[in-house]
């Protein structure tokens, strides 16, 4: 356990990780995706009504692009300077900002994938995932405590 890691009088570890730019990059390539599929839709169904629908639709589709694409752009604009800050526990990895909380017990874990290149862990739950990023030092002690941690139902994958 490096300096970077801190255990509190109750003994969970505390730590914060930089969010890697290739996960940024994915969140970004899934909004514009979702929503560029949604938009398609809207634009056939307006095709199809015609009429007086046509502009109400394609410009409705085209501002909500347009604020996706805005959305993405913070993103990479930010993209390797966001901080994300965890608590580990014996039963869990915690995210945690400022009122957002996302608790994950490792007993609940159905996957975890492991981007020794990236120092990330994505965990898998049977809704839901979610990222731990560590600095480059403390990867190895993050990695070990929480794949000793999972059941034995949990898959494991390299990266």
């Amino acid at each position: 356990m490096s300096s970077r890691i801190t255990r509190d009088e109750h003994g969970r570890y505390r730590w914060s990780g930089t969010v890697d730019r290739g996960y940024e990059d994915k969140a970004c390539k899934i909004v514009l995706g979702v929503c560029g599929g949604i938009c398609a839709f809207w634009m056939a169904v307006g095709l199809f009504l015609g009429g007086e629908m046509l502009v109400p639709v394609f410009s409705s589709t085209a501002a909500a692009m347009a604020i996706a694409a805005g959305v993405c752009w913070l993103f990479k604009r930010n993209a390797g300077k966001r901080k994300q800050s965890y608590i580990m526990t014996e039963d869990s990895v915690q995210l945690y900002q400022r009122r957002y909380y996302a608790p994950f017990t490792f007993r609940g874990i159905k996957r975890a994938v492991v981007y020794e290149s990236r120092d990330m862990i994505e965990l898998f739950q049977a809704v839901g995932s979610a990222p731990v990023f560590t600095s480059h030092e403390d990867f190895p002690f993050v990695k070990d405590f929480i794949l000793q941690r999972l059941p034995d139902t949990a898959r494991v994958e390299y990266w």
